[in-house]
């Protein structure tokens, strides 16, 4: 009997002792995770809520207008021509981006000499935005290469008229130039991320695959493609960022008011920051925010059912 209470009084202190060890570790994961969490809080959450806020106010007077300027920016001639052109932007530059990125990673991927390529690949990134834009405008410009090359081709070919360049960023394909210029920078980049995804993936399940006679796209369709849906979770997320971050170059190449093609919601913004219109800026942004978390949602939710 004496034997049977000592045994119950161990497993309790036992138990006590591991509970004491896991709530110290608790906390000792809540104090490592404190100081990024304050530093989203302080950086993001609130400057955010913030922005919240005044969207329900008027810039000069600070006075409560409710969802007056959400109605102003949603009857702005100006702001439905750059939610049309971002959406053309993005559901060109994001698929194709993501598309031939991941096709360059399948066919290196089993390259053992690829090294080279992937740098050059990555060349892009690290050319400043000046320098891009300056290439640019060399290319398309209405004195550019790509004129100058066609013109001597058509002389050459015996064409009875002269040639008159365009300039491309004036002109109805501006988006066109713009969507290349975005896959030329990024693509290099997406395609390491590509090749990281592909990289984790185990070898030995694709190879019993091929023995038992699955083909090339049965291979990607059942075996690959379902295994990569966390990598098209985040290579989309961030291609969805680059359409935005590409602004710079898009501005530095064309100014404030682009041909009415390239002109998007960047555009709208800054010319409204310049018009100290800080009302409708914020109301715009919290609309932003609420779309990206959406198509976020909406992607995730695709993905995992793709993935089950």
């Amino acid at each position: 009997m004496r034997e049977k209470w000592q045994l119950k009084w161990r497993n309790k202190k036992s138990g006590e002792l591991k509970k004491s060890v896991c709530r110290k570790s608790g906390i000792k994961r809540l104090l490592f995770l404190l100081p990024g969490f304050l530093g989203v809080l302080l950086f993001y959450l609130l400057p955010f809520l913030e922005v919240v806020r005044r969207s329900f106010f008027k810039a000069g007077n600070h006075a409560f207008v409710g969802m007056e300027n959400y109605r102003a920016v949603w009857n702005n001639a100006a702001f439905l021509r750059a939610v049309r052109n971002t959406a053309y932007y993005m559901a060109a530059g994001v698929p194709l981006l993501m598309g031939i990125s991941l096709i360059l990673a399948l066919l290196m991927r089993r390259l053992t000499a690829r090294r080279k390529l992937v740098s050059a690949l990555l060349v892009p990134m690290a050319v400043p935005a000046a320098v891009m834009v300056l290439v640019l405008r060399i290319l398309v410009d209405k004195q550019g290469l790509i004129n100058g090359v066609l013109s001597f081709v058509l002389e050459r070919a015996g064409g009875g008229t002269a040639f008159t360049g365009t300039d491309y960023l004036n002109s109805k394909g501006a988006l066109a130039v713009v969507i290349g210029s975005f896959l030329w920078k990024n693509t290099g980049y997406m395609m390491i991320l590509w090749l990281a995804g592909l990289a984790g993936l185990p070898k030995e399940v694709e190879e019993a695959a091929a023995v038992d006679g699955a083909g090339r796209w049965q291979r990607w369709h059942y075996v690959i493609r379902p295994q990569l849906a966390g990598s098209f979770f985040t290579i989309g997320m961030l291609s969805v960022l680059q359409i935005f971050r590409s602004y710079r170059e898009i501005w530095m190449a064309a100014g404030s008011y682009p041909q009415e093609n390239i002109y998007f919601l960047q555009h709208l913004l800054q010319n409204w920051y310049l018009k100290l219109e800080f009302d409708q800026m914020a109301a715009l942004t919290v609309l932003l925010s609420a779309v990206l978390l959406v198509l976020c949602l909406i992607l995730q939710k695709r993905l995992e059912a793709d993935a089950g």
